[in-house]
């Protein structure tokens, strides 16, 4: 069967991309989200969990999720921060917390605080998880991604849309957009049940073809929807990226406490008085 909506087999190609780049920024952060998690509750003896995301939730109710974590995240951490600070150099901590030091040097700074604050934390794991969530700005990032995109009906799609044809996002990104958007302008009026919710299952979408599926209208939904796509993703992929490397760092930082001080085991210690370590 032909395809009904109008657009080169490029811009279906376009779609397909800018849809699987935000899938992975946005599984990439969830998943970054999870480790720090496991780390912070392992570490600082805390309880901070991640509400329920993916599949049917929607991509903008997931990053309202993954921003309430990180505000908690950043709170649990934010009294050992300042234990660090108090007890290390200002030297030392201030290489601590850069995003840009390299492999060798982390394995100098492990060594180098547990050397300049022993017997003052019980294990030198809670302490890096600490500075690394208190100085990489995730909720600040992720909440300035949300307001650039805060216009884009992308965020009313369910995460499992991005995985849909190209087609069949075209289909729901009609759906979602307000009057006046360039997507919105090419269909007709959503389908009775509403515009797709992104906190349950989508219906109807697959039985419902606006004005332009059936050749009324000869704007290019599949080029309009890669647009939406694209622009989401350009506002919401550096934020999920921080995630991505605050995560990754956090796990450089385990690993070679693990091998420079083998046998102390990886949960938290004992904590100093007063101090949620």
């Amino acid at each position: 069967m032909l395809s009904l909506l109008s657009g080169t087999q490029s811009e279906r190609e376009r779609l397909v991309r800018a849809s699987q780049s935000l899938l992975d920024s946005l599984e990439g952060c969830i998943s970054a989200t999870h480790a720090l998690l496991g780390l912070l509750n392992q570490h600082l003896d805390t309880s901070v969990w991640l509400e329920p995301v993916g599949g049917s939730v929607g991509v903008g109710e997931n990053l309202e999720r993954l921003l309430r974590a990180a505000r908690e995240m950043h709170a649990a951490a934010e009294q050992t921060d300042r234990h660090v600070r108090k007890n290390a150099s200002r030297d030392l901590y201030a290489r601590m917390a850069s995003p840009h030091t390299p492999l060798r040097e982390k394995g100098a700074i492990v060594r180098d605080f547990h050397q300049a604050t022993l017997g003052i934390f019980g294990s030198v794991g809670g302490p890096v998880v600490a500075v690394l969530l208190q100085n990489a700005g995730l909720p600040e990032r992720l909440e300035a991604a949300l307001r650039e995109a805060a216009a884009s009906p992308v965020l009313g799609l369910p995460m499992d849309a991005l995985r849909w044809s190209s087609e069949e996002i075209a289909r729901a990104l009609s759906a979602c957009a307000t009057p006046g958007d360039p997507t919105g302008e090419t269909a007709a009026e959503p389908p009775e049940n509403g515009p797709v919710s992104g906190a349950g299952t989508v219906q109807s979408l697959g039985d419902y073809l606006p004005d332009v599926l059936t050749g009324r209208r000869a704007r290019n939904v599949l080029a309009a929807a890669a647009q939406h796509l694209e622009q989401a993703l350009r506002a919401l992929a550096p934020a999920c990226k921080s995630f991505q490397w605050a995560a990754a760092a956090a796990e450089v930082y385990m690993a070679l406490i693990s091998e420079q001080q083998p046998g102390t085991g990886e949960g938290p210690g004992p904590n100093p008085a007063g101090v949620a370590h």
